[in-house]
């Protein structure tokens, strides 16, 4: 399965905490608990990079 790049909405996120290697930005648990990283764009929208369904799912239904 491919990976899609996904906007994450702010108010879905419970908990924010530091990248635990150096090349990440932030890893976040969400409102549902999906423990996930993220990323800023250039516009200040944050994103994540996954292949997860379930995810995906829940991120667009929650935008």
């Amino acid at each position: 399965m491919d990976n899609k790049k996904v906007i994450v909405p702010k108010k879905l996120i419970k908990e924010t905490s530091p990248y635990p290697e150096p090349y990440g930005e932030a890893i976040v648990i969400l409102e549902n608990g999906m423990w996930i990283d993220v990323y800023t764009d250039e516009d200040g929208i944050l994103y994540t990079i996954t292949n997860d369904d379930e995810l995906i799912s829940y991120l667009e239904k929650n935008q």
